[in-house]
């Protein structure tokens, strides 16, 4: 729920300095993400047919963006009136919740991700064992469970009391609320990042032992770096400033200051948060083999589209053919 009473609040924080930040970010990312990750759900669904456990987390994954998106207008309207909640304590409580349950499922599925592509590289026979479509929904719905029990239990516990505007924030942290932010920021990073690295590199230098067409292994090694990139950029900025906050404030004697010298950057990083619902759907480049015509084929409408830049392309094409052929036949 929404934290203490506004008058245990840092006066001296600039509330406003994020107000057009993150209130023009959440609102591209809004506009944008919402149909990208339709799309890529609408064609990955069909994946899900063949008894391959990869689309069903990389779906999860989309779903988790979905859900994150659907709380983004609330967001808007919060930071665009300088952190004010005017929504009640009730649903503050339910869309912070979906916050951190979203992002927390984004982390597990990413590495979810990356586990399946090293067991089908490094361990062919255990891979044979889990890849199913059944194990993959049963681990994916024991996975959204297991993140929605702490942060629900979390918020009832540090946000007992009622704020004039706030909501999921402190100002200043109690010594509660910085322990939890420092054990679930080193949980929902750092050893997932090293998780994350461990199996690129190891995949990627199995790949090239194992006998597969050089597409596949492309297809392979981008949708890996992907994901480690995605991480590193959208997840990465708000942990390492939020791990700079916390760890800042246990020694700092005047904890509102250093809270209103932090409060920007860390408001920045929890920006970059929206950015997955953005990079999620370019994995389903790296799912389908025949991205182009499936699209075509499941919207009529990009065919015009895709006419016109062939027609371009070719005419192009022609042009040049013209234009060197004269040099070509004068050399020979």
């Amino acid at each position: 729920m929404m934290n203490n009473s506004s008058s245990d609040s840092c006066d001296n924080i600039d509330f406003s300095s994020d107000q057009t930040f993150l209130s023009v970010l959440y609102g591209l990312v809004f506009c944008i993400g919402l149909p990208a990750n339709c799309l890529a759900l609408y064609g990955l669904y069909r994946l899900v047919k063949t008894d391959n456990a990869l689309p069903v987390y990389v779906i999860n994954l989309l779903l988790s963006d979905l859900l994150q998106i659907s709380t983004l207008p609330l967001w808007i309207d919060y930071y665009s009136h300088g952190h004010v909640w005017r929504f009640g304590g009730t649903s503050c409580q339910l869309v912070g919740s979906i916050f951190y349950i979203s992002l927390y499922v984004s982390i597990f599925f990413m590495c979810c991700i990356a586990l399946e592509r090293y067991l089908a590289i490094v361990h062919p026979l255990v891979f044979q064992n889990i890849r199913g479509l059944r194990f993959a929904c049963l681990l994916s719905v024991g996975l959204w469970v297991l993140v929605t029990i702490p942060p629900c239990v979390a918020f009832a516990v540090l946000f007992k009391e009622k704020s004039d505007h706030f909501c999921i924030e402190k100002y200043p942290s109690n010594q509660n609320f910085i322990a939890y932010r420092l054990i679930t920021l080193v949980l929902s990073f750092f050893l997932p990042l090293a998780f994350l690295v461990f199996m690129h590199a190891r995949t990627q230098r199995t790949l090239s032992d194992v006998l597969l067409l050089p597409e596949e292994k492309k297809r392979i090694k981008g949708l890996l770096t992907l994901v480690l990139l995605i991480f590193m950029v959208v997840f990465g900025p708000y942990h390492l400033t939020g791990c700079i906050k916390y760890i800042g404030l246990i020694g700092h004697p005047n904890m509102c200051k250093f809270e209103a010298k932090i409060f920007i950057y860390y408001q920045l990083g929890r920006g970059m948060l929206s950015l997955n619902s953005l990079l999620d759907p370019i994995m389903y480049i790296f799912l389908r083999k025949d991205v182009r015509k499936h699209m075509l084929h499941s919207f009529p409408c990009l065919q015009r589209v895709a006419g016109l830049i062939d027609c371009q392309t070719s005419r192009a094409s022609r042009q040049t053919e013209s234009s060197v052929a004269p040099y070509c036949v004068s050399q020979v």
